[in-house]
């Protein structure tokens, strides 16, 4: 059988949060890296064409495989190779990421390189993302060395020991289920929407989709920040409004299942990105090449990402066309998928957009009078799963905290 992801299809390592759950729930042994050989493909020029060797998050740190890439031309490359002659940015203030690669790389690196990689994992326009609340590192990299490729340099060989992406042997829905085995004495209301939250005594009380109310002394707010939002818009307005301006996009996981023979070769990596507009989907992953025991024997798992407005506004059977298309195209598929599923996450991706961490301020500061509310969740602080862990943990111990010097 066919075992598809959903949702998040593995997670990071840099964060420890993820996998120290993991362990406690028992899940350990069943962290799995992803399979060899590795690589990752750009579409450009109606062809994939590898990602050169020490790209990360499509910054070049190696001078060779970079020059040696079909991806640019002379000129994008020596363009390229000027970075490390640039000086710092002098200027304070958060920035775009696209406008800071750009500044330091040109244009192409941006548009055929980092925009694909970076927007796929973050789910917005390079162009639109927050450097200082997703990317930090670039600008502490650029003072510190004067050039990102002296940074990537300077670093090689530092780096962790083990993979860093991994994922889990039965799914990532074995983690969920762990967890809420775990629970299983709590209280859990599954499919009931929060409708807002107000006073009640020292405490709270939340009124839910259901009619019901439940009393609590602290309340974690763990939804979408509309939603959250709309929790607090009488009972805490100027947090309401600071929630407001995070927005998020729609996304689809279309996976497309074919026989083997319907491909023009074995698989040779984990996917390829696409530059924004080049085709349907932004990305695709090579699933059962990615990941072990995800197809049977003479089967391929793939999984399309798509974003478009226009697709998403559509029913299943056009993203599932749209996303095959694509597919034919880029790797000269024979013939129809044996099996397609898609899920959609209809405003479900936030978008950090620059100045991000000044939102969160003004939220922090408009929750001040309300101690026990408190926000965690994808909007804030990461969306990926470490990162989401790590919030959950650390609004636990804020209440904690509370708890103790009130008694």
């Amino acid at each position: 059988c066919f075992l598809i992801e959903r949702g998040a299809s593995a997670f990071l390592t840099v964060g420890p949060a993820a996998l120290a759950l993991c362990r406690e729930l028992g899940l350990g042994d069943d962290v799995t890296p992803p399979l060899e050989p590795g690589g990752t493909f750009v579409w450009h020029d109606d062809r994939l064409v590898p990602v050169p060797d020490g790209i990360g998050l499509g910054i070049p740190t190696r001078f060779t495989p970079f020059l040696a890439s079909r991806l640019f031309s002379p000129l994008a490359k020596l363009r390229a190779a000027i970075e490390i002659v640039i000086p710092p940015d002098p200027s304070a203030g958060d920035v775009s990421i696209g406008a800071f690669l750009r500044r330091r790389f040109g244009g192409a690196v941006v548009d055929r390189l980092a925009g694909p990689l970076i927007s796929g994992v973050y789910g917005a326009a390079i162009d639109e993302l927050s450097l200082d609340a997703l990317m930090p590192r670039l600008r502490e990299a650029e003072q510190r060395y004067r050039s990102l490729v002296r940074a990537g340099l300077a670093a090689r060989g530092r780096g962790p020991a083990g993979p860093l992406l991994v994922t889990l042997r039965r799914g990532m829905g074995s983690l969920i289920d762990a967890l809420a085995a775990r629970l299983a004495r709590v209280d859990m209301r599954l499919g009931v929407d929060l409708r807002w939250v107000e006073r009640a005594g020292p405490g709270y009380a939340t009124h839910l989709g259901d009619g019901s109310r439940v009393v609590a002394d602290a309340v974690v707010l763990a939804t979408p920040a509309p939603a959250a939002a709309r929790a607090l818009a009488d009972l805490a307005p100027a947090a309401a409004d600071a929630l407001a301006p995070i927005t998020y996009r729609g996304t689809a996981a279309v996976s497309l299942a074919y026989d083997a023979r319907q491909l023009a070769g074995p698989l040779s990596g984990h996917g390829f990105v696409v530059p924004d507009g080049a085709l349907a989907i932004a990305a695709c992953t090579w699933s059962s090449a990615k990941w072990p025991e995800r197809a049977p024997q003479g089967t391929v798992l793939v999984r399309a990402t798509v974003r478009s407005d226009a697709l998403l506004a559509q029913g299943d059977d056009a993203l599932v066309d749209a996303a095959h298309g694509a597919l034919v195209r880029a790797m000269c598929i024979q013939g129809r998928p044996v099996l397609a599923r898609v899920a959609r996450w209809d405003g479900a991706m936030p978008r950090y957009t620059v100045g991000h961490l000044d939102r969160l301020a003004r939220i922090g500061a408009a929750l001040l009078p309300f101690p026990g509310i408190v926000l965690a969740g994808a909007a804030y602080r990461g969306a990926g799963v470490p990162d989401c862990i790590a919030q959950g943990q650390a609004a636990a111990e804020t209440i904690l905290a509370a708890e103790a010097v009130g008694t």
